[in-house]
């Protein structure tokens, strides 16, 4: 791919080098520059045939054959001097930023990396927009035609191109992860505050260009502090931040120059050093040294499955034996043996007894349940508790009150589910209403062992992947991220439309507080604010 689409960009540049000599514009070659060589850089960088959506699979396949195409209409925009075959690739930017917003809703926005990586396309279909607005002759406000293909070159380079740069340099850097954070949104927010202050203050522009200056100084400090493993991407990739550390600072002196109305550097002065300069002393070693560092997303390897089995407008308690999905396996517990869960921040010879021994050993147990809303949620509570009544399914009562839960637990046909050894934990309440049917599974990935907890919903289904940790003699398990943005922890919706992450997350404390009993506390999140607590009370019962 990347052969083909670099001999197509070749002649597609010669040929306009051609048309246009000698009168060639510097900006106008620029972003072309951009469309032929550096759009199609960075497609390893974020097409990896990871999406669970099919609009995105769809997408991402359509980018990747439709480019040739879209970049040869670009060219011949210019080349022509016919507006319209710029739209074409307007259109094309558009898809992109599509694709990168199908993206975000997939991998959430707490992973900051990969949301710097996807902003970068969204702010290219900006580029596209400037690019057909300069092709096209518009009039947009007050600005003139170059400040107008200056803007397209802007949003072609540093509002593109910079935050997949941090993205990828996020990928890596496990240290400082606050402070990346804080550089990252300034980043992407940095873009939009300087178009407002050229349009509107030049203050405000003075002031953006400042933040983001000071940014980028702070993103150098993490790129020579940060280890990669090959020597000359590293070398690469630090020139090039070195060399931005000194063209952003032009930037700054031009924009002091505008603030002042005393103009230090001219606008052709700062096409060579904030443009040419930048696209072969920062864009060009960036992306060959980061192609040669070649990072990948924290879950790129990740082996997560998700369950095949939906579920129906009702679930309850005989939802398996109806869609045919119960096999004749004996299980004991909703884990075979937690050993099956162990990496570096779990051991599970830590834990109390009879914390293993419930897991493995589940039919042996009582539980009762109580239930606490939060006040805030109440009202939707009870509105919840008359739906999840006639679905049978996550049915959780208003009462405050203990009730007592009977629960049985059947085999899962893996070929009907997708998953391995599952079993589903069944449970009912005094009233012969259906609680839960929940199907357990466990896999490992990057060397961590995950529970895969999966409840039908109608015509849906909702999958918590819950970390396990240890906690003195106490089990933790949690769908909550961690910091780094590492692993597969989520709470996810799946539809016959494809897997997306839900804005929900929830902690179970598993406590041993006597010889023969155990206290369990969850807690779950929306949007980060609490709205639910269950506390459970779970008494050892020999078998007769």
């Amino acid at each position: 791919m990347l052969k083909r689409n670099g001999m197509i960009s070749g002649l597609c540049f010669i040929g306009y080098l051609v048309a246009e000599a000698p009168h060639i514009s510097v900006a106008e070659a620029l972003v072309l520059v951009s469309i032929l060589f550096f759009v199609p850089g960075i497609f390893p960088f974020v097409f990896f045939h990871q999406s669970q959506l099919r609009a995105a699979q769809s997408l991402e396949s359509g980018l990747i054959k439709c480019y040739p195409a879209a970049a040869f209409f670009a060219v011949l925009a210019l080349g022509t001097d016919i507006g319209g075959f710029a739209l074409i690739w307007w259109i094309y930017t558009a898809f992109m930023a599509l694709f990168a917003i199908l993206r975000l809703w997939e991998t959430k926005i707490h992973r900051i990396e990969e949301t710097s990586v996807l902003f970068g396309l969204i702010y290219l279909a900006g580029g596209g927009f400037w690019f057909f607005a300069y092709a096209a002759h518009l009039q947009i406000m007050q600005f003139a035609p170059l400040i107008i293909l200056l803007t397209a070159v802007h949003f072609h380079y540093s509002a593109f191109l910079i935050p997949i740069f941090n993205g990828l340099l996020g990928r890596i850097t496990r240290k400082n992860r606050v402070l990346y954070s804080w550089i990252t949104w300034v980043i992407l927010l940095s873009p939009l505050l300087i178009a407002l202050g050229i349009t509107y203050s030049k203050t405000l522009d003075v002031i953006a260009v400042g933040i983001y200056m000071a940014a980028l100084y702070l993103h150098a400090f993490l790129v020579f502090t940060t280890a990669f493993h090959r020597k000359t991407g590293t070398f690469l990739i630090r020139l090039s931040s070195a060399v931005l550390l000194i063209t952003i600072f032009f930037s700054m002196i031009y924009s002091f120059g505008v603030f002042r109305q005393n103009v230090t550097l001219t606008i052709n002065q700062m096409i060579w050093i904030h443009g040419f300069v930048n696209a072969f002393f920062v864009i060009v070693p960036a992306l060959i040294g980061w192609r040669i560092v070649d990072p990948k997303p924290f879950d790129a390897d990740s082996v997560k499955t998700f369950s095949r089995i939906y579920g129906r407008r009702r679930i309850g308690t005989n939802f398996l034996a109806n869609i045919q999905a119960e096999n004749n396996v004996q299980y004991r517990g909703l884990v075979d043996d937690m050993g099956s869960l162990r990496a570096k921040d779990f051991s599970p010879e830590k834990l109390a007894p009879f914390i293993l021994s419930f897991y493995e050993q589940t039919i042996n147990y009582d539980v009762k349940a109580k239930v606490a809303w939060s006040t805030w949620f109440r009202p939707l509570a009870m509105v919840y508790e008359w739906f999840s009544r006639r679905t049978g399914q996550i049915h959780l009562s208003t009462n405050p009150d203990w009730y007592r839960m009977y629960s049985t637990i059947k085999g899962v046909h893996s070929k009907k589910d997708g998953r391995e050894k599952v079993r589903a934990w069944i449970r009912t309440n005094e009233k012969n209403e259906t609680i839960f049917t929940a199907l357990y599974s466990v896999y490992r990935s990057n060397g961590e062992g995950y529970m895969n907890i999966s409840l039908p919903l109608p015509f849906s289904s909702m999958t918590g992947i819950l970390k396990p940790y240890h906690h003195h003699e106490k089990l933790v398990l949690t769908s909550r991220r961690r910091k780094s943005g590492a692993g597969d922890e989520g709470i996810y919706l799946q539809t016959s439309a494809g897997t997306c992450p839900l804005p929900l997350s929830e902690t179970f404390l598993i406590e041993a507080v006597q010889d023969n009993k155990l206290t369990a506390v969850h807690h779950m999140w929306l949007f980060g604010i609490k709205f639910l607590t269950v506390h459970y009370i779970i008494t050892y019962c020999p078998p007769k």
